[in-house]
Formats: structure tokens, sequence, C-alpha cells
């Protein structure tokens, strides 16, 4: 990124936990292997604004009974996190949207005052998404009083959001997935959403067992690899 950008700090929020096959994390290892994931937020703060990547689970008996073991803490709420860095759903003033798979826009409507960003291509994936993803896309992002008129469709590689926070497509778990690239006391922090959630993926290169295209995965690991110093995988 360029240089004299201003700096943020990113905070992570765990917002529960789902019990899930260790396959789904890393593509073709680890079948029938449980593992338990928290569901990460990114809390920024900086030049007075706050921002959310994702806003988590909201309804941890929802996603049980529609696909796999899930649970939340009181502190791993989205009320809870929040308050434990003292922040409350009203002091929120920017939302992105890596993608909109359920775990990461289910809080959408507890900030709907916030301005929300979504790649374009994402938005018209999640309204005919392919059948093993059809589970995964519950609208919770278009409940309350949000509708298509409260987000930025964004159709352009490294989109700028802010000084120092901008938006790099990084397709593969989903055809309209985009990860953040935050500008940080500590260098260009990627906020990666899931097209990588394990170490390995950048050890071995080895993509999200949950993915509409593994070459297309692989080719945002090795993007965000040239892009950022350092990672958050969420």
């Amino acid at each position: 990124m360029p240089a004299n950008l201003p700096e943020y700090t990113i905070t992570a929020l765990n917002m529960g936990y789902m019990r899930v096959d260790s396959s789904q994390m890393l593509y073709g290892r680890y079948f029938g292997v449980p593992r338990d994931i928290p569901t990460w937020v990114a809390a920024i703060e900086g030049q007075g604004v706050r921002v959310l990547v994702d806003t988590g689970i909201a309804d941890p008996a929802w996603v049980e009974r529609e696909m796999v073991p899930c649970w939340q803490g009181p502190d791993e709420t989205f009320d809870g996190a929040l308050a434990s860095i003292g922040w409350q759903p009203a002091d929120v003033d920017i939302v992105i949207n890596t993608h909109l798979h359920h775990d990461h826009c289910a809080n959408n409507a507890r900030v709907a005052q916030a301005r929300f960003f979504v790649s374009a291509a994402e938005w018209e994936y999640s309204h005919a998404p392919i059948a093993p993803q059809r589970v995964l896309y519950n609208k919770a992002w278009l409940v309350g009083s949000l509708s298509a008129f409260s987000y930025c469709l964004v159709d352009q590689d490294y989109y700028d959001v802010l000084p120092g926070l901008r938006l790099i497509k990084t397709t593969g778990h989903t055809p309209g997935h985009q990860s953040v690239l935050v500008n940080t006391a500590e260098g260009t922090v990627c906020v990666a959403g899931d097209i990588v959630s394990s170490l390995e993926s950048f050890t071995d290169l080895v993509p999200c067992g949950i993915n509409t295209s593994a070459a297309d995965a692989l080719a945002a690991i090795e993007k965000i690899r040239l892009n950022a110093d350092r990672l958050f995988m969420s």
C-alpha cells in the first residue's frame, strides 16, 4: 500500500463456535476429523471510524438445526463481543462483508445504521448459489430495515473504502469473496475471510475445503502473500 497512510488497530472478536469436519477447512485433508472453529470478526478502529469485517453468528440454534453443532458463550454474542472492547452496535460506522455466508453477515441488521460494502459478484451469486452452498445463504443480510439500497456493491479490485483500508478480490471460496488490506503499525494486515482458514493453506498451498474454484482460491492465497505482511484468518 502507498506510504504515509493512516494507521488502524485490529481486534479479533470471537462470536461463537461451530464443530465441522476438518476437510471443510482444508481441501482434501483430514476427512472425518472433527474440529471446533471460532467465528472471528475483525473490529478495526482509526481516524475516528469504527469498522467491522463480517458480523458473525446470530442464532446458534438455527446453525445447529440446519448444519452443524454451534454454540456461543455470553461474551461471544454480538453484544457481548462488542462490549468486550467498549463498543455498542450503534458505534459501528462501516461493515465490510467478505462474503454473504450465514456466519459472516448474520448480525448485519443489528448495525443497520452503518455503511455496508460487499462485492457485486458476491451479491449476484448469493441469489443463485451452487447447490452445496445454498444452505449457507440464508438472506440474513436483508432482514429488518436492510435492503439492497443499504449496500455499496464493489466491482473494482483494490478498492479503497478509506485511505489505508482497501478491498481486494479473493475469489475461490465463493465467486465474489473479498478480503481487506488494513494499514497498521505492524504493516499491512490482510483480513482474509474464508479464503484462508489454516496456516497450511499458506505453507502447503491448500485451499479451503468449501470452494467454488480451487484454482481461484490458490491464486487468491498467492495474491494475499504478495500484498500483505500479516494475516488475520476469520
